[in-house]
């Protein structure tokens, strides 16, 4: 699957261009479905105070050259300025509606968008394609406003079509006038005056995509400046991750140094492509609105001196000429930037769009009160999405219920892939996986997943309460997860905390957020696994912080707490797992070895020996150094 290649400065086919802006109205209506008549009606409201004012003003001039008295030219003006009045107060109501809508519709887009990624399998978000669909949204979206550009466009595009209907629609006698009364001249006049204003409108077009255009060939010319601009400005100086190592080490400067580099440089291409294309827009479109006036000028007087219009109307026709005229250029220019926002917006529709294509499943799991589930892996090859080399090959395995596994061999020798197939995280791309004789694809997922606690190296914890990071919701038994709290050795913790199991973790919520010790979250991390209450208890290194010696406690001391469950341990410290009976040993994606810790020492051969004599003397040595210190 790939993204879709076409960038701003491809031409497309008017059907393409039909499918982006349908697209794009589809989803505005979806996101707001009131918006578009809220947004006539406040265009409509706000055009027509613009003509009344025209109206008005022409309106008294007349009455003055054909001496109406004050006494009936005062309510007349009167009346239409509380028309005025009106339309205002009912132009405000709108505004403030429309407002509401567009916000709330940007706050639903970017809901859809989350639960779009919380609900998309784990292989498509680990894919390249939703990767590469990834920087494409942000890129398009870095240079654009993102769909509320949409949202304002066509606001824009709405007020510029009512402002030409209005201005045709005043200028109806003028035109009755030339029809009926006009001579070849006025014909020739008003021909120019239409061709004059169809070229402004075309050139403004034409020049305004031309700098959108030069725009974006930075991005496309230049992805990698672009990237590094943004990279130091943005996620460098402002990542939490990274903001004690700024500080500390006083990198602001090295980070504004690059900024203030990559952006020069961006500004040079910028104005060198720009500035050119800028100034002969200015300058076409000067002399055509200067050619504009004139022309009406010349053609309204003409038709004036042929008793065609009042003297005083002349005022009235200008400046519907000049309206109109802006008009078309608007609509033209308004037009080309929505058709620009649906196209930078087609990268998110394709990524709403995307069917998943994991398996779900449907037979329930069979609830077994003795927990005599067998697994098994037969034949399972896999590679991760976008690989060539496989992570496993040819694996076969049997877990041993009820009993407790470990899982060890060296960095990239599959163990982590090996959990993530078991739980479903992936499919694998050869062979299979089955639980008592049926194939894992074929469960309900949903169930399946309720067979495992796992704990990776890692783990995810929210800035949430402690009792919903370990219930993993908002429900929850109090009881149970302060048991499971001690159970992990977090008990002394919490009796400290005033707050109890309602402490908050992390401050991104509130001031009052307790942060955690490294130590501490992976406990809080333990406890959920056994709030879980799974058969299956799987821990993938989430001590691979700790020095040895910890991790084995701490792997001891686990051991200790599940006993009845089916416990797989993974560790590249083949210390830390001794006390297993069962120890499976992986290299280059496959069980070379299994067996008991004992058996396996004696396989002097064996890679298990090897690699444990070579840690064993790397802790002797560190020791020794730490004693002499």
């Amino acid at each position: 699957m790939q993204v879709n290649s076409k960038d701003i400065t491809e031409k497309l086919t008017f059907r393409e261009k039909k499918a982006a802006v349908s697209r794009l109205l589809k989803e505005i209506h979806l996101l707001a479905p009131t918006f578009i008549v809220v947004t006539v009606m406040k265009q409509l409201c706000s055009v027509s105070v613009g003509y009344i004012g025209i109206y008005i003003s022409t309106m008294v001039l007349s009455a003055l050259q054909e001496g109406t008295s004050a006494e009936i030219l005062i309510p007349r003006v009167m009346l239409w300025m509380l028309a005025t009045l009106v339309l205002y107060l009912l132009m405000g109501k709108l505004s403030n509606e429309s407002e509401v809508i567009k916000s709330h519709s940007w706050e639903l887009l970017d809901a859809r968008m989350a639960i779009k990624n919380m609900e998309m399998n784990y292989p498509d978000l680990d894919s390249p394609y939703v990767n590469k669909l990834y920087s494409r949204m942000e890129e398009d979206n870095r240079w654009g406003s993102g769909i509320h550009g949409g949202f304002d466009n066509l606001e824009k595009l709405c007020y510029q079509m009512f402002n030409a209907l209005f201005a045709v629609g005043m200028l109806l006698p003028v035109l009755h006038q030339l029809l009926t009364k006009g001579s070849t001249l006025t014909y020739i006049l008003f021909a120019v005056l239409v061709l004059i204003i169809l070229c402004n409108g075309l050139g403004e077009s034409y020049f305004g995509k031309k700098i959108t255009e030069y725009m974006a060939l930075w991005t496309n010319d230049k992805p990698e400046e672009t990237n590094l601009m943004w990279y130091y400005a943005v996620y460098d100086g402002v990542s939490m991750e990274n903001r004690k190592d700024v500080k500390l080490y006083d990198v602001e400067d090295l980070l504004k140094e690059y900024t203030f580099v990559h952006g020069r440089e961006f500004l040079k291409y910028k104005d060198k492509l720009v500035a050119g294309t800028s100034g002969r827009r200015e300058f076409v479109v000067n002399i055509l609105n200067a050619g504009v006036r004139g022309v009406c000028y010349l053609f309204l007087t003409l038709i004036a001196a042929g008793g065609g219009i009042a003297a005083g109307m002349l005022v009235r026709y200008v400046a519907c000429f000049e309206r109109l005229t802006n008009s078309v250029q608007n609509i033209l220019h308004d037009a080309q930037a929505f058709l620009l926002v649906a196209r930078r917006q087609s990268t998110t529709f394709e990524f709403l769009d995307i069917q998943g294509s994991f398996h779900e499943g449907t037979l329930p799991v069979e609830k077994r009160s003795d927990n005599e589930y067998e697994v098994e892996f037969r034949d399972v090859s896999f590679r991760y999405p976008g690989r060539e080399e496989y992570a496993l090959r040819h694996f076969n395995l049997k877990l041993r219920i009820g009993e407790r596994m470990a899982v060890v061999g060296r960095n990239g020798s599959g163990k982590t892939t090996m959990i993530k197939l078991l739980c479903r995280l992936y499919e694998p791309t050869e062979g299979a996986i089955y639980l008592n004789g049926v194939d894992i694809r074929k469960f309900d997922y949903s169930e399946y997943m309720q067979l495992f606690s796992v704990v990776f190296q890692d783990f995810s914890l929210f800035d949430y309460s402690i009792a919903e990071n370990v219930a993993a919701g908002r429900q929850y038994d109090g009881r149970k997860v302060r048991d499971s709290l001690i159970q992990a050795g977090f008990g002394e913790r919490l009796k400290g905390l005033a707050g109890g199991i309602e402490s908050l973790i992390g401050k991104g919520f509130d001031e009052e957020g307790i942060l955690f010790s490294g130590g501490e979250r992976q406990k809080i991390a333990i406890a959920r696994a056994l709030y879980k209450d799974s058969p299956f208890i799987l821990l993938d290194e989430p001590t691979a912080a700790l020095d040895p010696v910890a991790e084995y406690e701490v792997y001891s001391a686990f051991d200790e707490m599940v006993q009845g469950k089916t416990a797989i341990y993974i560790s590249h410290r083949l210390s830390s797992c001794r006390f297993c009976d069962d120890i499976v040993v992986f290299d280059q994606g496959k069980a070379v070895q299994r067996g008991s810790h004992g058996a396996l020492m004696a396989d002097r051969e064996g890679l298990y020996y090897a690699l444990y004599t070579a840690q064993a003397q790397y802790y002797e040595s560190n020791a020794g150094q730490k004693a002499e210190c």
